[in-house]
Formats: structure tokens, sequence, C-alpha cells
């Protein structure tokens, strides 16, 4: 029979045990991670997102723009002076939706990481150029939802001309208006996307209903954080 001291001495040391254990699973994979280094980590980071998959608010959106298939590869880094910042360069396939919009992408993402708390973190979003062109793309939706010609305006690249022609002239007549994407597929390159959208017009012109659906081809180029539509917005 052990004495109750003992049976202490032994119910202590489980104590110190699961103590030990709980440490080493909150600081083991950080350390793990410390000790392959920064590329490691971020690539680690990266297809983390893929598991948890992305959620990104888009500004003017009613709806987020949510992944449902998401996959990073050819992942490299470059890690600035001083170890505290870092770039991932990848392909990034994504399929997901805004709202009824069906969004797919290929191509070239550029996330900078910065180094937080001992851990290496997306300094914005996981996705940053997949957010800015999705952000440009919804903007010009809306802006040809309400035939605001200006507001398009702010979206062209320079050298671009701004809205005219017969298909601008019956949008802005139309009564009621509605300009709704089913679908944009995205390919981005290194400073540009390629956006294949489809697209339905509904409406009513005074002599006639409109319902059509179309598909076109847009451009748009990189400037600074945004992208901006080149050589035509429609």
């Amino acid at each position: 029979m052990r004495t109750t001291q003992e049976w202490s001495r032994l119910g202590g040391a489980l104590i110190l045990l699961l103590a030990v254990g709980a440490t080493l699973a909150v600081f083991a994979p950080r350390l793990l991670g410390a000790a392959a280094g920064p590329e490691a980590e971020i690539i680690t980071a990266l297809k983390e997102v893929e598991v948890d998959g992305l959620r990104l608010a888009i500004p003017g959106a009613d709806a987020p723009l949510k992944s449902q298939k998401l996959f990073y590869a050819r992942i490299t880094v470059a890690v600035a002076p001083g170890g505290q910042r870092a770039e991932a360069f990848a392909t990034l396939d994504f399929d997901g939706t805004l709202g009824s919009t069906q969004v797919g992408t290929a191509g070239v993402e550029r996330v900078p990481f910065v180094r937080r708390d001992g851990d290496w973190v997306p300094e914005g979003s996981p996705a940053p150029r997949l957010l800015a062109v999705v952000t440009a793309l919804e903007a010009r939706r809306r802006a040809l939802q309400a035939a605001d010609a200006a507001a398009l305006g702010r979206l062209a690249g320079p050298g671009t001309p701004g809205v005219g022609g017969p298909e601008w002239e019956e949008l802005q007549r139309m009564r009621p208006r509605g300009y709704r994407v089913e679908a944009w597929y995205v390919r981005l390159e290194r400073d540009d996307a390629i956006v294949t959208e489809h697209w339905r017009l509904q409406g009513a012109l005074p002599a006639r209903p409109v319902d059509t659906r179309g598909q076109r081809q847009l451009s748009l180029t990189l400037h600074g954080d945004e992208f901006l539509f080149s050589p035509t917005l429609m």
C-alpha cells in the first residue's frame, strides 16, 4: 500500500508532466518552425489558409468573397534584410463566390508577410492581388448598374477612354436597369489580369423590354496597389 505522501508525490509528478506536455503542444510547432527558417514557416502559413479557407470583404459588395477551393503552389520566399518582413510568391488556384457571382482565378499571387509576436503572418490579405482585381470588377459592376460614367472613369487606367457608344447609350436609357455578373474567370499575370466576364442585363427601354446575356474579355493593369482597366472599360 502506498502512503498518502507517496500518492501526493505521484499526483504532483503527473501534474508536472501534463503541464510540460501542454507547454510543448503550444511552443513546439513554433520552435520547429524557427529551426526550419522563415521559408518553412511562411509556406506552412499559406497551407493553413488552404485548410481554413478565404473570406475577404470587398468594398461596396453585399457579401464577402468566399473560397470553395483554394490551392497555393510553386511557393518561393524572399526575406528582407533584418528578418522581419518577407514576400511569398506563388501560383494561386481559387474557386469561390461573391454573392451569386462565381469567381475563379489562376495565376501569380504575391503575399507580403511580417513577423509578429514570433510568428510569420500575412501583412494584409493572404491573396492581395485577387482581392484587388475583384474589388475593381465589383466597382465596375456597380457603376454599370447605376450607369455612372464618373464612377467608371475612376477605374480607367492612363490613356483609357471613358465610356460611350451605342451600348452605353442604351444602358443609360434603361428603366429599370439591372447589370448582373454570373461569373468572373481571372488569369493573374505578373502585373496584369485578364478576365472573362459572363453578364446578364435586364431592364426596359421605351420601346421594348431587355433581357440579354453575353460574355466579354476585360484587361486590367496593376498601378500601385490597385488594378485599373485598360484599354477599355466595356
